[in-house]
């Protein structure tokens, strides 16, 4: 039985980031792959070599898949992504054709997950808080009130990261909320969380608040000065998401107004500005570059649910993470 052709189809700088040589070896084993990394300039500019393609293999870098490119893939039917968002490489032109859309975005969400726990568990223990000390001068005692066991976190959105970050919180001894009022009851049953009816009493209530939302035109700074004024006594405000849905000249006016509070943030609007952000210098701030997400032998999993779906493809199974018109705004 002749096996399907398939393509890595991203930057090339980034597919062995993604697909680990055992990966790579799987695809081989299950398709005609040549080993080559392509773009999308290489098949606009020869899209007789690539008429035969049923399967690509992409993620980080993908090109837009718009109508161009797809009349250079005739025979394109099934589109495994080694990472998160795909919002940004669909088009019309690719929902009109009946190809296989899967995204690895459920993988990407583990790291992040991982990586708000550890900061609201350093939040609560007010470790950045007592280092700030350290570096003045004070050699202790320190005994912040109403930390860490019996404290209120709250979460915002129930996607992939924030229901991780959910089921993950369960192993200690907090209060946690959640706001999404587009997830159903039993979402929140399921994760033994309580709905929060609003923004504000997230922000009001809770001791940490951990940003999980989209960035989608009407989340755009969604967290604003005013939610943020809200925070009790040394509350911490966490950001793993997207820097566009605060905003956030806003947000710095009040943790300069209250240096009580403490943020954790690791996405900023304009991610060219790391070094120059005064985020950078506050110091009730603890800033990091987008590190969150999946980095270093994290991004296999990635390539490994890619190959695992195309895996699925091939034996006629259902595939793990498909993607659709209908569910691309909830993933992350």
């Amino acid at each position: 039985m002749n096996k399907p052709r398939s393509i890595f189809l991203l930057k090339k700088p980034l597919c062995g980031t993604i697909y680990s040589e055992s990966a790579m070896t799987e695809i081989a084993r299950l398709t005609e792959n040549d080993g080559k990394v392509y773009e999308g300039e290489d098949i606009l500019a020869n899209p007789e070599d690539f008429r035969d393609v049923e399967i690509i293999f992409s993620g980080w870098g993908s090109p837009v898949m718009d109508e161009k490119i797809l009349e250079a893939l005739p025979s394109l039917k099934g589109f495994f992504y080694g990472a998160g968002s795909v919002r940004y490489l669909v088009t019309d032109a690719f929902w009109e054709r009946d190809i296989l859309l899967t995204s690895a975005y459920t993988g990407n969400a583990v790291p992040v997950a991982e990586f708000t726990v550890a900061s609201v568990i350093f939040s609560l223990k007010r470790a950045w808080s007592a280092r700030e000390e350290l570096l003045s001068g004070k050699r202790g005692p320190w005994s912040p009130p109403g930390v860490y066991s019996g404290s209120r976190v709250g979460i915002i959105s129930l996607g992939a990261i924030g229901r991780l970050v959910c089921q993950r919180l369960s192993a200690f001894s907090l209060d946690v909320v959640a706001y999404d009022p587009f997830a159903s009851d039993s979402v929140f049953e399921e994760l033994s969380v309580r709905r929060a009816p609003s923004l504000e009493s997230i922000f009001a209530e809770c001791d940490v608040v951990s940003l999980h939302a989209p960035k989608l035109p009407e989340t755009l700074n969604m967290i604003t000065g005013e939610l943020l004024e809200m925070m009790p006594q040394n509350a911490t405000f966490v950001n793993t998401s997207r820097g566009a849905i605060v905003d956030e000249a806003a947000m710095i006016r009040v943790l300069e107004k209250r240096p009580d509070l403490f943020a954790v943030i690791d996405v900023i609007t304009d991610e060219s500005q790391y070094c120059t952000t005064p985020l950078l210098k506050m110091p009730n701030v603890f800033l990091t570059p987008h590190i969150a997400g999946s980095m270093g032998r994290e991004c296999h999993r990635l390539g490994d649910m890619a190959v695992e779906e195309c895996r699925r493809f091939i034996a006629g199974e259902k595939p793990v993470v498909p993607v659709t018109a209908q569910n691309i705004v909830r993933m992350a």
